[in-house]
């Protein structure tokens, strides 16, 4: 799980409820065409709100172990706002490192 994505989510959330309508209905039993097409929309939306700085610290943190205790925080201001947090880390965040993983390899050092 990455931390700083859901911290990130938290400091913009209007992107977090856009991002959040993309991703509505996502199965994984789409076809990965359909999937794709998910991952599109929300590279569509959170791209342009990118910085290469938050690029760097959420692609570095990925790698880092994650505190327990943020963890839990975040969980609870997640349902605070009436989100599901189990979908929000099994769907939205691993989609959201993929974008992450595609802009880490075009941003300059």
């Amino acid at each position: 799980m990455n931390l700083k994505i859901l911290q990130w989510l938290l400091a913009h959330r209007e992107v977090l409820a856009q991002v959040l309508e993309a991703v509505k209905g996502f199965d994984k039993s789409l076809p990965p065409l359909e999937m794709w097409a998910i991952v599109d929309r929300v590279a569509r939306i959170v791209i342009p709100v990118l910085t290469k700085e938050d690029i760097r610290a959420m692609w570095e943190y990925d790698r880092a172990e994650a505190e327990e205790v943020t963890a839990f925080a975040l969980g609870s201001e997640y349902q605070a706002l009436g989100l599901d947090w189990s979908f929000i880390v099994t769907v939205l965040v691993p989609i959201l490192r993929l974008v992450l993983a595609a802009l880490e390899t075009v941003v300059d050092d």
